[in-house]
């Protein structure tokens, strides 16, 4: 792996193996395991770059792997859309009643959510009719799209950026930018580990991690499936707010890790963060440092240097494209354009 401007460190070698499919598979419809398994031999290089699973009520089994692909029921990449498997309703029920072990009785509260978490830590997204009251959403009713998300957990990606991300043993306040599935939440989960095990760092630090959506640890029941460190307590499915101050009350963090800040209410949480003395590093949206100075909920961290670092990832290379470093006080550029760091697991 390494970490450029301009260098994608995902979708080499260590993508999505044996253990991702014997994980995501077994939970889908058998027609459409089939034809997956058939595509893992026939494609095997896209298969690697393996990131999304989409099934659509109606409409051709689809892969993002790289590219967005059609995929035919012998597993190779459609060239038209009527070559590709179909897909329809009864597929997708099928397929979540398989995840929520023949009962959806299990996925109440996974269908109030609109997202389900496989062993392994993938998650899975729900759409379809939903079934609200007095204007609040009570729970999904009817499923007709579901998005799997391969979970990668990736040792090591972040290795070379630590020392940028540290100051003597204390963690720097961070925030890691990037638009949509650029990798942002694997590089938070790989950092959290670091500094929990003490990797690449003066010394470990307790951390108390807030993973809202389950995305950083991949919980299942409540048990982290992906590797977050020894020494990280973790919170699944609790909202940010509540979930910040539970830690700081009961579970002595020196950091706090969340995941996809960006709300007015994120914002003052991070400024509470601040008075206890303790570190964070987080996530949010944005294109770039510009875009990200600009957006209201996140301007006035920017203005004000409450953050300390800003690391920028892209896709322009693929998932995992890092773009540079800042001081987030001073604005200064710590990882020039094109400087190449390898990184080391």
């Amino acid at each position: 792996f390494m970490y450029s401007r301009g260098r994608a460190f995902f979708g080499q070698k260590g993508g999505v193996g044996l253990s991702y499919a014997e994980q995501v598979l077994p939970f889908l419809v058998p027609k459409v395991r089939w034809a997956l398994e058939r595509f893992r031999r026939v494609a095997p290089e896209k298969w690697a770059r393996l990131e999304e699973i989409r099934l659509r009520a109606g409409q051709p089994l689809q892969v993002e792997a790289g590219a967005s692909l059609l995929v035919t029921a012998d597993g190779a990449p459609a060239v038209r859309p009527d070559q590709a498997l179909p897909v329809e309703a009864p597929d997708v029920l099928r397929t979540v009643q398989l995840m929520g072990g023949n009962s959806l009785y299990t996925l109440e509260e996974e269908l109030r959510e609109g997202f389900i978490t496989l062993p392994g830590g993938h998650r899975v997204g729900l759409a379809g009719e939903c079934l609200v009251g007095r204007g609040t959403l009570l729970r999904l009713k009817r499923v007709t799209s579901i998005n799997i998300r391969i979970a990668r957990q990736l040792k090591g990606i972040g290795r070379r950026l630590l020392p940028y991300l540290t100051i003597g043993d204390r963690p720097l306040r961070t925030i890691i930018i990037s638009p949509p599935q650029a990798g942002k939440t694997t590089l938070l989960r790989d950092l959290v580990r670091s500094f929990s095990n003490g990797e690449g760092v003066p010394a470990p630090v307790k951390v108390g991690l807030v993973d809202e959506r389950g995305e950083v640890a991949g919980s299942y029941r409540g048990v982290p499936q992906l590797d977050v460190g020894m020494r990280t307590d973790v919170l699944t499915g609790c909202p940010k707010r509540e979930g910040v101050f539970l830690l700081l009350r009961s579970m002595g963090p020196q950091l706090i890790a969340t995941d996809e800040i960006g709300r007015p209410g994120d914002l003052e949480l991070i400024e509470e963060i601040l008075n206890t003395g303790v570190g964070f590093i987080a996530t949010a949206h944005a294109w770039d440092t510009k875009d990200f100075a600009r957006r209201p909920s996140l301007q006035r961290l920017w203005a004000r240097g409450l953050v300390e670092r800003v690391v920028l990832l892209s896709r322009r290379l693929g998932p995992g494209t890092l773009e540079g470093v800042w001081n987030g006080q001073t604005k200064e550029a710590l990882l020039a354009e094109g400087q190449r760091l390898e990184a080391k697991r």
